[in-house]
């Protein structure tokens, strides 16, 4: 069943009067809403028994959760010292998703830090065919890597080079960011026509059954010449791209994937819109 949150706490959980994690199931189910997102963005700094006390609050209300894995990751380097801590940062996130009772751990690619582009598409793909093989010889293999389209022109992540890295093995996903997709496309999404292209080369690139189960970021980005600049939320009426198009194609492919709010500030609430705007299709055919 397709699925809607927040990713991160924001301002209305403050507003609340709330500040622990443990807090996020009964706020995100009072709210209307399915999932949440934890993000380990600068480094996985959770012990074992605080995230299974988070994971058994998640458990009580049902709702479910995936994680974000450190933003420095990069499976491009080249330096082995680098590289091996890489495959360290992502295994912590796993290890602590187990813990939270998750299945899916978000991860951006990398970076060709002035490499060639392919030449650091090599090097990214023969680094993930190798933290593939040990994930599975160490059990990993009920759990999920969803490979991000990145926002940044000079990141390693547009659509082509995530199909890539999800044909890898079958427990990579695509964690396709529609913001982030449109801003290093400089506002190429605006219609059913143009979510609808991409979702094609997805399902021709990956797959049906990994296309429908995707992970999916969602919101509003500013953009310049290098591509992203700064997230924004649904207010913003310059930059785009708008959920409603896209909510039309997802009930017509029935599609169900997680999808997660990541606007400024105001991710439960536009989370929510993204519900409504999903079901008011459904509940029309």
């Amino acid at each position: 069943m397709i699925k809607f949150g927040p990713s991160g706490t924001d301002v209305a959980f403050a507003a609340a009067g709330l500040s622990h994690t443990v807090e996020v199931p009964a706020f995100v189910k009072a709210n209307g809403l399915d999932i949440f997102e934890y993000s380990f963005s600068r480094g996985v700094r959770l012990s074992r028994e605080t995230a299974e006390k988070i994971g058994d609050a998640f458990r009580s209300e049902g709702v479910g959760i995936s994680v974000h894995a450190p933003y420095f990751i990069n499976f491009a380097g080249e330096d082995p010292v680098k590289l091996r801590a890489t495959f360290g940062y992502l295994f912590s996130s796993l290890d602590a998703l187990t813990y939270l009772g998750g299945d899916r751990a978000v991860f951006h690619p990398g970076s060709p830090l002035g490499a060639p582009r392919r030449e650091a598409m090599t090097r990214l793909i023969a680094s993930m065919n190798d933290f593939m093989d040990e994930f599975y010889a160490a059990g990993y293999d009920d759990r999920y890597v969803c490979a991000e389209t990145m926002g940044k022109i000079n990141q390693l992540g547009d659509l082509d080079e995530v199909i890539e890295i999800v044909n890898i093995a079958d427990n990579i996903l695509p964690c396709i960011d529609f913001g982030h997709l449109n801003a290093r496309t400089y506002g190429s999404l605006k219609g059913k026509d143009d979510y609808r292209a991409v979702l094609d080369k997805l399902i021709d690139g990956v797959g049906e059954e990994k296309v429908r189960k995707m992970h999916v970021h969602f919101s509003k980005i500013e953009y310049g010449k290098g591509g992203e600049i700064r997230h924004l939320t649904f207010e913003d009426e310059v930059y785009g791209p708008d959920f409603e198009p896209l909510a039309e194609l997802l009930v017509e492919y029935r599609l169900e994937p997680w999808i997660l709010s990541e606007s400024a500030g105001t991710q439960s609430a536009d989370a929510k819109t993204m519900k409504n705007l999903y079901f008011k299709h459904a509940n029309n055919k």
